[in-house]
């Protein structure tokens, strides 16, 4: 058992504690408050893209970019954090990875902390930093750059990318999605346009559709990632935080408890010291 020093500096120090802990859960809330009103994906950008890609299909798309090659290995790529506080989601990220992984397959991961978990696992890689809260055209481009080549030269059948799923405040979605090859009509519906003409042909316009359509869904995993991060974040420091104060209640409950029954024992040897002084006055 504990002496009753050592509990009141064991409460001092946890309320301590959840105070810093308080601190940093109160600058994730507001970090995560200025990612949101920075400019995210647009949707009607999506709805338009995914309009041309319904009539490019209606001209006739009989590419590899709609057949997947099952002899060439996968390239997966994972999205994870560079910064702490993020373990569950990691793990949930990592464990999706594997269950999607094939042998052979290759991996690109974005962040430290996968590369941590991936050095663990002996897999190897090739390293993307993550590009935090600075979202930008040369984050998303050097990601489409790598997929493009590995998939154009050959070397990857399939793309797909890890990441966690921004859903809300309190959930997020490790999920594996893929890229490429183009889902064809279960991505979208063809749209045929009669008489339709394509300048200056239908490769050229293609390759060009592929690349800004790669880059933006680049751009919308790495903007639904951070969101997720910060979001995690929040809900592990207010996990700790509501952990704490069990703590806190329970030792401060015994430390009462320790106290009453020191007085307890006090008044008992205080009464039993008057008991005997009264006797020897009476004899």
């Amino acid at each position: 058992m504990l002496s009753a020093g050592k509990l009141k500096s064991n409460l001092y120090f946890n309320k301590n504690l959840g105070n810093l802990i308080e601190v940093m859960k109160l600058a994730a809330t507001l970090q995560f408050n200025q990612f949101r009103l920075k400019q995210g994906p647009s949707d009607e950008f999506t709805r338009y893209f995914d309009n041309l890609f319904g009539i490019l299909l209606s001209a006739g798309i009989e590419s590899r970019l709609l057949k997947p090659d099952e002899d060439l290995p996968a390239l997966l790529i994972l999205i994870s954090s560079d910064e702490g506080f993020l373990g569950e989601l990691n793990n949930l990220l990592v464990d999706k990875l594997i269950s999607t992984k094939r042998r052979g397959d290759i991996i690109a991961c974005v962040g430290d902390q996968g590369v941590n978990y991936l050095r663990e696992l002996g897999i190897e890689f090739t390293f993307f930093e993550s590009p935090g809260d600075k979202i930008d055209s040369d984050s998303s481009g050097a990601l489409r750059d790598y997929a493009m080549a590995q998939y154009a030269g050959k070397k990857a059948g399939r793309v797909y990318i890890v990441y966690p799923k921004f859903i809300n405040i309190i959930s997020q979605q490790a999920v594996a999605e893929a890229l490429l090859p183009l889902p064809g009509d279960s991505y979208t519906g063809r749209r045929h346009i009669p008489n339709l003409l394509i300048e200056p042909d239908f490769d050229s316009v293609m390759a060009g559709w592929m690349k800004i359509w790669l880059e933006f869904k680049f751009y919308q995993v790495l903007w639904s990632s951070r969101l997720s991060e910060l979001a995690a974040r929040i809900m592990h420091l207010e996990g700790s935080v509501q952990e704490l104060k069990k703590i806190n209640n329970r030792m401060d409950i015994e430390y009462f408890k320790y106290r009453h029954a020191l007085s307890d024992k006090t008044i008992r040897e205080l009464t039993a010291t008057r008991l005997i002084n009264r006797e020897n006055d009476d004899g």
